[in-house]
């Protein structure tokens, strides 16, 4: 089933163009992937006349599946096994699902993608799957302070994960480009919907989440400069708000970092390292069990494997 299945890793916020019949496209903060039977993936960047130094990794047959399968399961995420993959997998395949004369071979594939990567996560990823970006940012505004009002910048998929999360001990408020999505997460989750853009308001939280990112610049040294003004928090000190930049590309520009309460998704990254070092256990069975799953998929109808648990632990070991 997947033999000619051809997957092309570029770096993060490559420019590739949409997917379209014989090739699904995957952009995240991290990566975009070009995935494709035979040559269409290569034919799909020739027509964008991207440069080769973009190209990180081309992975065909089972190594393709494998790593997808590893990618929608967070195992190739700086955050591990973080959720806001998945989602984003999805959405990318509801679009595919819309093209005119989509492949059904690749359609197949993505479908058993998602059965693969429900049935890794259950048997293997279940606790540190809460491990995702919307939780780290919990856990950090949960060590500055246990309640207070915190705006969401965004509507999509990992703006929502954070509704839920935050909501839960926090009021929560929402400000995006998108009225429409606005108004259907203020409906199902109870928010407030603040202005788009309106950053007389914006300053006035003590928390901000951003899950936007774009090639512009929508917050500059003035604004954090009035976001971390005294005078909008009475006796609440400076290092009790905190603005974290979730959006790739960042949309913001400012030299204040972690330590003045600013922080990137690199910080974000370096908490989920230090949350995930005993977890690896599980990380590393989750693999094993990503291999089987490949080659299961790659010869459907054999019963057996040559492979056996131990010989494939010593594999991932070495």
């Amino acid at each position: 089933m997947i033999t000619n299945l051809t997957v092309i890793n570029l770096k993060a916020n490559s420019h590739a163009n949409p997917s379209e019949g014989d090739v699904f496209v995957l952009k995240t903060c991290q990566r975009t992937l070009v995935m494709g039977i035979g040559e269409a993936p290569f034919l799909h960047l020739r027509n964008n006349a991207l440069r080769e130094d973009v190209i990180t990794d081309i992975f065909e047959g089972q190594h393709a599946y494998t790593f997808l399968l590893e990618t929608i399961c967070g195992l190739r995420s700086e955050v591990v096994a973080e959720y806001e993959v998945v989602g984003q997998f999805k959405d990318a395949y509801q679009e595919f699902s819309k093209t005119p004369n989509r492949n059904t071979h690749v359609m197949s594939i993505l479908e058993k993608l998602f059965q693969d990567n429900k049935k890794v996560r259950t048997e293997h990823l279940t606790e540190i799957g809460q491990l995702t970006y919307a939780g780290i940012a919990r856990k950090l505004i949960h060590s500055a302070v246990s309640d207070g009002d915190v705006l969401v910048l965004g509507s999509g998929t990992l703006a929502e994960d954070l509704i839920k999360l935050l909501k839960k001990k926090h009021t929560v408020y929402i400000s995006a480009r998108n009225s429409e999505r606005v108004m259907e997460l203020s409906k199902t989750y109870g928010l407030e919907a603040i202005a788009w853009n309106d950053q007389a308001s914006y300053v006035k939280f003590p928390f901000i989440v951003n899950t936007i990112g774009a090639s512009d610049i929508l917050f500059n040294e003035m604004f954090f400069s009035q976001f971390f003004a005294p005078s909008f928090l009475g006796t609440l000190s400076q290092q009790m708000k905190l603005f974290i930049d979730l959006g790739s590309p960042s949309v913001i520009e400012t030299n204040l970092t972690e330590n003045e309460g600013v922080l990137r998704l690199e910080d974000i990254f370096r908490q989920s390292a230090k949350l995930n070092i005993e977890k690896m256990e599980k990380v590393n069975k989750a693999k094993i069990s990503i291999l089987l799953l490949a080659q299961k998929r790659m010869t459907p109808i054999l019963s057996s494997t040559p492979f056996d648990w131990e010989e494939l632990q010593i594999a991932y070991s070495l």
